[in-house]
């Protein structure tokens, strides 16, 4: 297997309260953030109304826009430009929040006609057009919020029953914790960075935890060898044996995998992929601080709080 450090002995478990800290920290700054801007950027999958695709033959600025359709009574929009690479070409996408509870959607499609005969009478050298439309009603975007929620709690739970099944109900434990951690975490970083929420996200999201569960598994079994075959050590020394003895294996995947989460957000930037591909950057790198400074660590000190039967005698 390729490794890109040689043996380490690094003493995790004696840095865990450090990591505890710092992973604390960055839990409380998410919620106050998250209370600050009232919530994540959510995108019209989650709280409903229309997203209308607009393109320009010549470049035009989001303000000019936000005028126009200003003018047309919408105060309220989001818009996002989206410049497509491989042919040069630049689409604005105009998210419209809705005006009622349940969108009228030919009312909607009367108000892109409006907008792009607005658009068209403002600037007649330009070709324009409209190149999608979408409504999305406000009830079934809060829906969809309490089924992405369900999804995650739901992946929680087993993953928790699979870990303390297969490997230990305290490792079971200290994974649930850490993906919880990643996910909330990367909520934060990614709402602080503007990145809006919507389909494509909780994709991303359940990506993580997949991701976040798989490098915890690697660990936790490593650690469960260690615990077999040295029965001499303690729990500790056996975490940070175990930890050190994947680390080159984490870091690998880390990286290879951020080689391409990377790629995609700057050569995606304002596409619809734009948003999976920060919420992977942000959560792999969480994900792999997490790996070492949250699972076992956390398994440590519930076993100084809650030791086993065992050990007691």
């Amino acid at each position: 297997m390729l490794k890109i450090l040689k043996e380490t002995h690094i003493r995790f478990s004696q840095y865990r309260y450090i990591g505890f800290i710092v992973s604390g920290a960055l839990i409380v700054l998410t919620l106050v953030l998250l209370l600050i801007k009232g919530g994540p950027n959510y995108g019209i999958d989650f709280l409903g109304g229309s997203k209308i695709g607009v393109s320009f033959s010549e470049d035009i600025s989001t303000d000019e826009i936000r005028m126009v359709l200003s003018d047309l009574g919408e105060t309220e929009v989001k818009i996002f430009r989206i410049q497509d690479v491989s042919t040069g070409t630049t689409t604005y996408q105009i998210q419209i929040p809705p005006k009622t509870e349940l969108v009228d959607e030919e009312a909607q499609k009367t108000f892109s006609t409006v907008m792009l005969e607005e658009f068209q009478s403002r600037y007649p050298d330009q070709a324009i057009e409209i190149t999608g439309e979408e409504t999305v009603s406000a009830a079934f975007g809060r829906e969809l919020q309490w089924k992405a929620i369900l999804a995650l709690l739901i992946g929680f739970a087993l993953v928790l029953i699979y870990i303390g099944i297969r490997i230990d109900f305290k490792f079971g434990i200290g994974t649930v914790l850490a993906v919880i951690h990643d996910v909330w975490i990367t909520l934060g970083i990614v709402t602080l960075l503007g990145v809006r929420l919507d389909i494509t996200a909780i994709a991303a999201f359940l990506t993580i935890v997949g991701y976040s569960v798989n490098d915890s598994i690697v660990v936790s079994k490593r650690i469960q060898e260690l615990i077999k075959t040295r029965r001499g050590a303690g729990l500790a020394e056996n975490v940070d044996a175990g930890i050190n003895a994947a680390l080159s294996r984490t870091l690998v995947t880390s990286i290879t995998t951020l080689f391409v989460a990377v790629s995609l957000a700057i050569f995606a930037g304002g596409t619809a992929i734009y948003p999976f591909a920060m919420i992977m950057t942000v959560g792999v790198i969480i994900g792999t601080y997490s790996s070492a400074f949250i699972v076992a660590p956390v398994v440590v000190e519930m076993d100084r709080i809650f030791p086993s039967r065992k050990k007691k005698r």
